[in-house]
């Protein structure tokens, strides 16, 4: 993805590795936005647990007689931004021309490490125009980090360039960046770090020629308190580890594991711009996660911490834990371990609304994972699907990977606590087992009875507690076949069809697409009944402005589950037509917003290919649950490199065909 125009604003490029995230504008070396896995505040001004801005840790000056290239920006030209998908780096050229003194070519290299995910990498080539004597001053940018400064110095014999630990705002937690400067020939420190209100610096000199190109690398080191509990002493050795090992040996380490993901990137024929999109989220969503990541994903990952404020939702595992699962399991299992590691915090909120078993939030704090929902958000109170969304995320995964271990220590208490929920959350009547005031999926439908997708989620993960428990050789209550086997769900019975709820609005308001955010995950309904449900639904969404980009997806995938091939073609477009943010490829959550890196969407985008119009599903025995049926125009679907059961196999999709599976 490249940038060549700089006349207008655009979202800034994003780099992460899923501990830390930044936000480089076109002048990369400016200060820039950036967040920290694990570093939260008490939020100005809702005071929830979220996740907090954090300092850049990049940050450099060059100085020419009294100019100053952060302080005259009107100077510095910007020829060419690029993000190499391929590998994560971006590199920027751009010239900086102080008038009173030579010309400075600079070419900037940044990535996020993922061989080492504590560090941020960056190699700033310089090249002046003439013989040159000038400043460079590397910095650590804290403008608009909410907090309290508590160390601007290193202990006494420590060798490092700079180093600051930050308490949050509130006292939620600290964090702590080092920097390690690694200068070339002709470099030298020119006096001792010191501080301002906004950076913390240290300045080096140089002596250019005409012509010769230096080469300045720096090595900086994030950490948390949820990581450690002294984050600037723990970031000053990762720093140092990071310089030990050498800036051309992480890139190396990086592009290799980056190689290593990219064997499961889904290959169409016949779609070139839907391959670039689907290449954008494998890269988008993959960039936000780690196998070293303790704290869950949020909506927007680290790209930023106003949306949604870093909590995580629902949104993981509906829309982006399989395609994560069959590409990377040991980043999957992260996910799915701080779910675990919040169950208890889950059974304390169950207790608080009377019901037992365990609760998951709908948004959840990212250190601890307990609710953190904005207290303004009805979704806090009404909107509890997460529940069954995050056992149905475990026992896909556990079919998935057949992690035995796993499933006796998480997926076994996740699925029998939430099969304690719903006993204890439904009320049987004569239809049988209702669940009564609950908010679905779609948000504008609150308080209502037997929302649709919550009562086929539930019944699936009832089912599936069932499986669970054979496997670990438990006995479940009865109670939990009997609320599987009677768990209503909305009829109308002149049509044949399933209601998204009880008593639906009519006309605008009439939810729709609630069955086709399960489609993938194989719900206990008849194709019969899905293909009367969607063909009613789709007179309805024929004459309303496009879903949201994952919901569009789940109809897609719904098309292609029941044949509707040129369907699923133009659903699956529509998905992200309208979401797509250039130059650098980010989807949006809607298209009124100006912001991007919605990973939801990115997320079911690639579920969508990987599963629905291969027609395979997560499940016990053979995956090839339906011969494929691609999008019309798409010849062949191929993936290198899917985790089955701990091992790596290739697959190939073609339309009517089951898929061929290769070792």
């Amino acid at each position: 993805m490249v940038a060549r125009d700089f006349s207008r604003h655009f979202d800034p490029a994003y780099s992460s590795n899923g501990l830390i995230g930044i936000r480089p504008g076109p002048n990369p070396l400016a200060q820039a936005a950036a967040a920290l896995s694990g570093f939260v505040y008490a939020h100005l001004p809702y005071q929830m647990q979220a996740l907090s801005p954090a300092p850049y840790p990049l940050m450099m000056d060059v100085v020419a007689g009294d100019v100053s290239l952060l302080g005259r920006p009107d100077l510095l030209q910007i020829h060419r931004q690029a993000l190499d998908m391929a590998t994560g780096e971006l590199s920027t050229r751009m010239t900086f021309s102080p008038r009173t003194s030579a010309r400075f070519q600079h070419e900037i290299l940044q990535f996020a490490s993922r061989s080492v995910p504590a560090l941020m990498c960056q190699e700033v080539r310089i090249t002046p125009s003439a013989n040159v004597q000038a400043l460079l001053a590397s910095q650590i940018g804290t403008k608009g980090v909410p907090g309290t400064v508590y160390r601007q110095y290193p202990p006494p014999q420590t060798k490092i360039d700079l180093v600051i630990g930050i308490r949050s705002h509130g006292g939620l937690s600290k964090m702590g960046a080092a920097v390690m400067m690694l200068p070339g020939p002709g470099i030298t420190r020119a006096g001792e770090p010191f501080a301002t209100v906004e950076r913390l610096i240290r300045r080096y000199e140089f002596h250019g020629r005409a012509g010769e190109t230096i080469r300045f690398q720096t090595i900086a080191a994030m950490v948390s308190e949820f990581y450690h509990p002294e984050p600037e002493l723990e970031a000053i050795r990762m720093a140092r580890w990071g310089a030990t090992l050498g800036f051309d040996f992480l890139r190396k380490e990086n592009r290799a594991r980056w190689a290593e993901l990219w064997k499961s990137r889904a290959k169409i024929s016949g779609d070139a711009e839907s391959q670039k999109v689907l290449d954008a989220s494998f890269f988008y969503l993959h960039s936000s996660l780690s196998p070293s990541d303790k704290t869950g994903m949020a909506p927007f990952g680290l790209s930023q911490t106003g949306a949604y404020y870093g909590l995580s939702s629902w949104d993981t595992e509906s829309w982006s834990l399989i395609p994560v699962m069959l590409a990377s399991p040991a980043t999957a299992k992260s996910l799915l371990e701080f779910r675990r590691r919040s169950l208890g915090h889950a059974k304390k909120l169950a207790a608080l609304y009377g019901y037992r078993g365990a609760q998951f939030p709908w948004e959840a704090a990212p250190v601890d994972g307990f609710e953190s929902t904005p207290t303004f958000a009805a979704t806090g109170w009404e909107e509890q699907p997460s529940t069954p969304d995050v056992a149905l995320g475990f026992w896909e995964c556990q079919v998935a990977d057949g992690d035995e271990g796993f499933l006796r220590q998480a997926t076994w208490p996740v699925l029998k606590a939430l099969a304690q929920w719903i006993v204890s959350r439904g009320v049987y009547t004569r239809r049988g087992l209702e669940i009564h005031h609950i908010m679905g999926p779609d948000e504008g439908s609150p308080d209502v009875n037997n929302d649709a997708y919550v009562n086929v989620i539930t019944k699936t993960v009832l089912q599936d507690a069932g499986q669970c428990e054979q496997k670990v050789g438990e006995v479940a209550p009865a109670s939990w076949q009997r609320a599987a086997r009677r768990l209503f769900v909305p009829m109308d019975s002149s049509k044949n069809i399933v209601l998204p709820c009880d008593h639906p609005p009519e006309g605008k308001n009439y939810p729709i697409g609630g069955l086709d955010m399960l489609t993938v995950h194989a719900p206990p309904v008849s194709k019969a009944l899905l293909r009367r449900t969607f063909n009613f639904e789709e007179t309805l969404r024929a004459r309303r402005a496009p879903s949201i980009g994952f919901a569009t997806a789940a109809a897609a995938a719904t098309a292609a589950y029941l044949g509707y091939r040129k369907q699923a073609q133009s659903m699956s477009r529509t998905a992200w037509a309208a979401d797509g943010m250039e130059p650098v490829g980010m989807l949006k959550e809607a298209p009124v917003e100006t912001y991007g890196c919605f990973l939801t969407n990115c997320g079911s985008l690639l579920q969508t290919v990987m599963l629905s119009f291969t027609g395979l599903r997560i499940r016990e025995g053979d995956w090839r649950a339906y011969p494929a049926n691609l999008p019309e125009g798409w010849s062949k679907i191929e993936i290198d490199q899917v985790w089955v059961k701990g091992n790596p196999r290739a697959l190939v999709a073609e339309s009517g065909k089951l898929v061929r599976w290769m070792e």
